[in-house]
């Protein structure tokens, strides 16, 4: 590796890693509203079956 490479890759590295938690972070965020809604479903679904 090229000293030119290496300080590309050290560049990069941060870069990579900010994305990376970022997705996590999006993926927990719609994953806790597709289990918000989903909840919500299961409550309502139960209250018609009430016949409330």
């Amino acid at each position: 590796m090229t000293e030119e490479q290496a300080t590309e890759l050290a560049a990069l590295q941060p870069k990579v890693a900010q994305q990376t938690q970022q997705t996590k972070e999006n993926n927990a965020k719609q994953y806790q509203a597709r289990k918000g809604a989903a909840d919500r479903v299961a409550v309502l679904e139960e209250l018609e079956g009430r016949g409330s």
